[in-house]
């Protein structure tokens, strides 16, 4: 593929294809009318959002890997530091009321809006690179455009890959890194409040996760976390061709919403999934802490699966799935709830989304090879959340 140019519909569709592939996670999606404040700048300034296909790289050549970092949090951890204001006109109110509860050092600058540039010129200093060849998305969802917009503004393609196994995961452990024992620092750390910290060493990608989770409990829920890679990391321990997919997904769907076809049905074909459910929602619980979204949901069986309860438990993302009360598609293969007239991936960071009555499917994709070997099976099963269930892959649970 080389490097391919991407168009605005194309980004669309990765926002439409990243929330059909996220399994309930990867962020919210945007409407189209904040999609377009977001992206016609760019291309009315006449800049390219770009693709590029991982053997492209050169060996040596630095890749970025900007992750975000956060969940769900309590009301009284959100509020520790005054009102829960992030950006905006406003922050300066938030600043002030933090200072007034935990007085802050005359001499310290005042949090920054180029909070996140500021990790990522840290991250250049520590590691010695002078500029990124690309942006790396660690994982797939809703939000990816942004990697293709970030690097539109600087220059430089966005990766066709991701490490998470084109879906999204909960955890900075759960990526094709672990399996294959890259370091995971140096990295640094940025918090709106416009901490800054560089992360040396650690002993596991697990410590990483524990650590800058840590982090964001304290900084409102949410870090940005900066890593970068070499060419060689990205074409030997990826997953390739996460972003095309996304937006091949996506441009299935839009193309369903405008025959008249079945979304749910496209969506499958073009994953080569499974239909594992479908029905109409029931119950829906969430609840937020140590900077994650848990909660659990239920689904009333229509059509083939008339009289059958399916339940789903997550964390941030779907990771454990139940059919009338026995243990069913789990992680890491990744399952996503679809409305069934639109297509849409319902999203576990929008509750308001999971409405009693709402029709919808139940899509279940193999997992990346990655996570079926054995270092993968050790890092992501039932067994890390709590569970005491056997991963069994997904076709041999549809075989039955």
């Amino acid at each position: 593929m080389g490097t391919k140019t991407l168009t605005k519909e194309d980004l669309w569709c990765s926002v439409l294809g990243g929330a059909a592939l996220a399994t309930g996670g990867g962020g919210r999606a945007p409407t189209y009318e904040a999609f377009c404040q977001a992206v016609d700048p760019i291309f009315e300034a006449g800049l390219k959002p770009k693709l590029i296909d991982p053997m492209s790289l050169s060996d040596d050549d630095p890749v970025l890997m900007p992750i975000g970092i956060g969940g769900g949090i309590t009301r009284e951890d959100r509020e520790r530091y005054g009102p829960p204001i992030r950006f905006g006109p406003y922050r300066e109110i938030a600043f002030k009321e933090m200072d007034r509860v935990f007085p802050v050092l005359e001499w310290a600058g005042r949090p920054r809006e180029d909070w996140r540039e500021a990790a990522i010129k840290r991250l250049k200093e520590v590691k010695g690179e002078e500029k990124y060849v690309a942006y790396f998305p660690g994982e797939i969802g809703p939000g990816i455009y942004r990697q293709a917009v970030s690097g539109a503004r600087d220059g430089v393609p966005v990766v066709d890959a991701d490490c998470a196994g084109q879906r999204a995961v909960p955890e900075l452990s759960f990526t094709s890194f672990n399996v294959k024992q890259l370091p995971a620092t140096p990295a640094v750390i940025a918090t709106i409040w416009g901490d800054l910290l560089v992360y040396e060493e650690s002993l596991s990608w697990q410590r990483l996760e524990d650590i800058t989770r840590a982090i964001a409990l304290v900084s409102g829920g949410f870090n940005a976390t900066m890593m970068s890679f070499k060419g060689k990391d990205i074409k030997e321990s990826s997953v390739h061709g996460s972003y095309s997919k996304a937006i091949e997904v996506g441009r299935a769907i839009q193309e369903a919403r405008e025959s008249g076809d079945d979304p749910v049905d496209r969506i499958v074909e073009v994953t080569k999934g499974y239909k594992i459910f479908e029905g109409e929602v029931v119950a829906y619980t969430t609840e937020g802490k140590f900077a994650f979204t848990w909660g659990n949901g239920w689904i009333r069986g229509t059509g083939e699966f008339e009289g059958k309860l399916f339940r789903f438990w997550y964390k941030n993302e779907n990771q454990i799935s139940w059919l009338d009360g026995k243990p069913y598609v789990t992680c890491p293969d990744p399952f996503t709830v679809i409305d069934a007239k639109t297509g849409e991936g319902l999203s576990n960071f929008q509750p308001q989304a999971w409405t009693p009555g709402r029709k919808v499917a139940v899509v279940g994709v193999k997992a990346a090879d990655i996570w079926r070997t054995e270092r993968g099976l050790r890092i992501y099963n039932p067994r890390h959340f709590g569970f005491d269930i056997e991963y069994k892959p997904i076709e041999e649970i549809m075989e039955k």
